[in-house]
């Protein structure tokens, strides 16, 4: 990992830990003007994930249509495979990243907390 990604993730755990939730915007903001790959970025939104922070957006259109599709995927998998399936597993049959895949589940489950409009 370069400095610069450990300077950006100290940052927002820094001005977070508080709330436990960081939105995309907060991460854009963070970033500002550096020059940061789509990789890191998805590092970054793993890492923090992994650490117990909830990163995204409020739920939106598009939200619920990958939930839909994520749930899909799993209750297939489950059918197929006789237990529940991993988080990469899903991901794997999907096409979407594990993180997008997490996220999706966590807000079936009602552990997201749309941000008010």
């Amino acid at each position: 990992m370069r400095p610069l990604i450990s300077t950006i993730h100290s940052e927002l755990v820094e001005r977070h830990r508080d709330s436990g939730r960081i939105d995309l915007d907060d991460i854009a903001e963070v970033i500002g003007t550096r020059a940061v790959s789509y990789d890191e970025v998805e590092y970054l939104v793993d890492r923090l994930e992994a650490e117990g922070f909830e990163v995204g957006e409020g739920i939106g259109a598009s939200d619920v249509e990958v939930m839909r599709f994520v749930l899909d995927a799993a209750r297939e998998l489950r059918t197929t495979l006789g237990r529940t399936p991993t988080v990469d597993e899903i991901a794997s049959v999907s096409g979407r990243a594990p993180h997008v895949i997490r996220r999706a589940l966590e807000r079936a489950q009602g552990k997201h907390v749309p941000k008010p409009e």
